[in-house]
């Protein structure tokens, strides 16, 4: 079973790219002496296979599963709107680290070190900045639609709505 199988896709939603590599998983662990004694919680990573997934909308993230029969398995998403920042670090593995409201993931991934680092980063982004301009011409033909042209009543002066058949001042029946 591939990625392409298990991914459900939102309304106006594609796939913009795709690139193979490792998550690291956080997790914890409990950490002490032999004796038992200084126990104490530590955080901890465990790298997962599996495939990170761009969209026009969002990035998910799916960790491939099994031995001889592979599959792959949604884990997480970060909604593109959310996201606060995309680096790299890591000094003998590089990783790429992308930050949402929530967390921050760290991928390795297969293709982006140091030199495609932009390249990652500008195709993240600009589908960011399709977004915002989405929205933001939804938000402009809304506020056209919300206009009321006013005109004056014939009898008392008062302004009226230009679609009104009645001046709701007088009650008198608009003219012309």
């Amino acid at each position: 079973m591939s990625w392409q199988e298990s991914i459900v896709l939102e309304k106006e939603e594609h796939v913009v790219h795709s690139w193979e590599g490792a998550y690291e998983k956080p997790y914890k662990v409990m950490t002490g002496d032999s004796r038992g004694r200084n126990y104490r919680e530590k955080e901890a990573t465990k790298r997962k296979k599996g495939i990170l997934v761009l969209t026009n909308n969002r990035i998910l993230w799916f960790e491939r599963r099994g031995l001889i029969g592979k599959s792959y398995h949604a884990l997480f998403e970060i909604y593109l709107r959310s996201l606060k920042g995309i680096s790299m670090g890591g000094l003998m593995s590089k990783y790429v680290s992308i930050t949402d409201e929530k967390m921050e993931y760290r991928f390795h991934l297969k293709g982006v070190g140091k030199k495609e680092l932009e390249p990652f980063k500008d195709m993240i982004f600009r589908q960011v900045e399709k977004i915002k301009e989405k929205e933001s011409q939804t938000y402009q033909k809304e506020t056209i639609t919300k206009e009321v042209v006013m005109i004056p009543c014939a009898y008392c002066k008062a302004l009226m709505p230009q679609t009104s058949v009645f001046c709701p001042v007088c009650g008198a029946k608009r003219t012309a």
